[in-house]
């Protein structure tokens, strides 16, 4: 019996992992914008950034309420309420987007989304194969999202099922996963948690995210409004690096070693996913994930996973090209991208699941370097046309910011080693730490 109980949970771990961040990644049905005004979608266009910061933050509220919780089943109660949510909202759409706003009904999808992501990022976080589990469907989310997102006359262009791109996440994957979310929440009603969490810990999480999601979101909307120089590109990937800093020191223990890395593959990424992949890589980027995580695990270094995702802006810059990357760089790239991502989420464990949920914030929420390109392609960064090659120079700024925040982060990593000591770690870890049954 207690095997059966951890396979639904491992299930469940990861299925309504990838839902929550599908409603992030996605947070509004396409069907639903049917005769919408073109005002209308330009404005829910608009807002779609600022919903997934929203929701991020609500995700990070509820991680922190379910962590002061003394019992599992209010990990999933919370899960549990944000699945329902999502699934009466993506139930009742259609009907009601005709008289709400759509910016509203993407709202609601974010919270929800959110909601869910947060509870079960606790739920599942008192096993370590559970949490794996979920930080794995949240990054699959991405993957899946990003293909129903397809590239126009792209050579790789996806070829998805209709539902996939115009209702994400689906009602066939809302059901089940409302009904195991539900199980999960039965067989842990009588569960409880013997974790102990400092009075004063709940808040620093929260204000590290609303730090984090103003902050990434404002310098992103200022770079693309208004940064046409070099050196106002630099100045906001600075701002980058500091904000990751104090947001560390307001997490607990070791905490900001995963933000800071969250953070340079977020910006790696940016340079190198530039357009939507085949759905036949889906299968090979999970196995990537997988084994990169699995190589953290075992040998945890983040040092080594800042120095790959630093290779890997290299590798952006090196293939870079004024009408963009070939399909074989992408798909390479891509390859390596997710090894990577794994290994760093692998290799820094946090004490705490809130921390968890803000670093996987940061790849969702668009940064300087994907605002960066937007600007790129609206043909309103200035450089310098002395230079032999300035459209190639134009189109390596990406990967070479990105170069710049990895080895600031790799400043913040080194910074919290020596700030936070192995005993403030340990401590903080047993304090948080739920008694082993």
């Amino acid at each position: 019996m207690r095997h059966c109980t951890g396979a639904v949970e491992l299930i469940t771990a990861f299925v309504a992992a990838v839902v929550g961040g599908l409603a992030l990644t996605t947070p509004i049905s396409l069907a639903w914008a049917r005769g919408t005004a073109t005002l209308e979608m330009e404005l829910l266009a608009h807002n779609m950034p600022r919903a997934t910061a929203i929701g991020f933050i609500v995700a990070v509220m509820a991680a922190v309420f379910t962590c002061t919780a003394d019992s599992a089943v209010v990990a999933w109660l919370v899960a549990l309420f944000g699945t329902v949510v999502l699934l009466m909202n993506h139930m009742l759409g259609r009907s009601f987007s005709t008289l709400a706003p759509l910016t509203t009904l993407n709202d609601i999808d974010s919270l929800a989304g959110g909601m869910l992501l947060g509870g079960l990022m606790t739920a599942a976080g008192r096993h370590m194969v559970y949490a794996g589990a979920a930080t794995l469907g949240a990054l699959t989310s991405i993957v899946v999202g990003d293909l129903s997102v397809p590239g126009i006359g792209h050579p790789i262009a996806p070829d998805l099922p209709a539902d996939i791109v115009t209702d994400s996440p689906p009602l066939w994957l809302l059901w089940p996963t409302a009904g195991l979310v539900l199980v999960c929440t039965l067989l842990n009603r009588h569960r409880r948690r013997e974790s102990v969490i400092a009075v004063e810990l709940p808040l620093r999480p929260i204000i590290a995210a609303l730090l984090i999601m103003l902050i990434t979101l404002a310098s992103s909307e200022w770079l693309v409004r208004r940064g046409s120089t070099l050196l106002e590109v630099l100045i906001v990937a600075a701002i980058t690096v500091v904000t990751v800093f104090v947001a560390g020191l307001l997490l607990p223990g070791r905490d900001g070693v995963i933000v800071a890395l969250s953070t340079a593959i977020a910006a790696v990424g940016g340079a190198i996913v530039v357009t939507a992949l085949s759905g036949w890589a889906v299968p090979l980027l999970i196995g990537a994930t997988v084994g990169g995580m699995m190589l953290g695990l075992y040998h945890p270094m983040p040092l080594a996973g800042l120095a790959a995702t630093a290779a890997l802006g290299a590798f952006a810059v090196a293939t870079a090209r004024p009408e963009g990357l070939t399909p074989a760089a992408t798909i390479t790239g891509s390859l390596a991208l997710a090894l990577v991502t794994g290994y760093c989420f692998g290799t820094a464990q946090p004490i705490q699941s809130p921390s968890k949920v803000l670093a996987l914030s940061l790849l969702f929420v668009p940064g300087v370097v994907v605002a960066l390109r937007g600007r790129i392609f609206g043909g309103e960064l200035d450089i310098p046309r002395r230079y032999r090659d300035p459209d190639r120079l134009l189109s390596m700024v990406p990967g070479l910011t990105a170069i710049l925040i990895t080895g600031g982060c790799a400043l913040v990593v080194v910074l919290l080693h020596r700030l936070r000591t192995e005993k403030s770690e340990t401590e903080s870890a047993d304090a948080a730490r739920p008694a082993a049954r």
